[in-house]
């Protein structure tokens, strides 16, 4: 493993989105200002542009990343320098994780303490909140997936209009018809079957989808 050019490839991608992560954060903040001001309304406004920011972040990334560096021919010169198709997916894996997870993690940990800071708000949307959250990775992960594996504009964007509609009835299902929804409106967590199903479930998902990347690039035999 060329270890040095793998983490050059990955500074560079984030050299060139720290300030998309920064402004996606402060859009970010804005949405948890809204969500923990305890009105009904501003609650749903945060939640809906809390979710739209997440959702927008990773096909930006996707996009400017991969898609984008196959379209404007900056691959061919990638794939010029001393490193393999192997080290390549890594790097490219590992920046778009990196580059992801700092947002939403602080996100995510910040919906959590707009939720424990705030009475009107009840403890029992956190399971919730997480599993909500975490669908979103795992959205942001197929379609990091796809993206690589066919480098495929047209398939990129058949992802992202499907995975948005399996998000809205994902979201539809666990608040209105699984047994979280009972406990949505509680004054205590509960981390029920279905919760901890739903979270080892995505978990999995996430995790599989990155190993399936790695096995498909690795059986490409033509890169550019």
């Amino acid at each position: 493993m060329n270890s040095p050019m793998v983490t050059r490839l990955i500074l560079k991608d984030w050299s060139f989105h720290r300030w998309t992560i920064l402004i996606y954060l402060l859009g970010g903040a804005f949405s948890l200002v809204l969500l923990s001001s305890g009105n009904q309304l501003t609650f749903s406004a945060g939640g809906i542009l809390l979710i739209t920011l997440l959702i927008s972040l990773g096909i930006h990334l996707v996009m400017a990343t991969v898609i984008q560096e196959r379209s404007e021919h900056t691959l061919t010169f990638v794939m010029g320098l001393p490193i393999s198709s192997r080290e390549y997916s890594v790097a490219k894996i590992l920046a778009n994780l990196l580059i992801f997870l700092v947002p939403f993690l602080t996100l995510l940990l910040g919906t959590l303490a707009a939720i424990a800071s705030r009475p009107e708000l009840p403890d029992g949307l956190v399971p919730f909140a997480v599993v909500i959250l975490l669908e979103l990775f795992v959205n942001y992960c197929l379609l990091l997936t796809v993206a690589l594996t066919t480098e495929s504009q047209n398939w990129t964007i058949v992802t992202i209009v499907v995975g948005n509609l399996a998000f809205q009835a994902f979201l539809y299902l666990v608040a209105n018809r699984s047994s979280m929804a009972g406990t949505l409106s509680g004054s205590e967590i509960i981390w029920d079957q279905t919760a901890l199903t739903l979270l080892g479930t995505e978990l999995l998902l996430a995790a599989g989808l990155m190993v399936l990347t790695l096995i498909i690039q690795n059986r490409k035999k033509d890169f550019i």
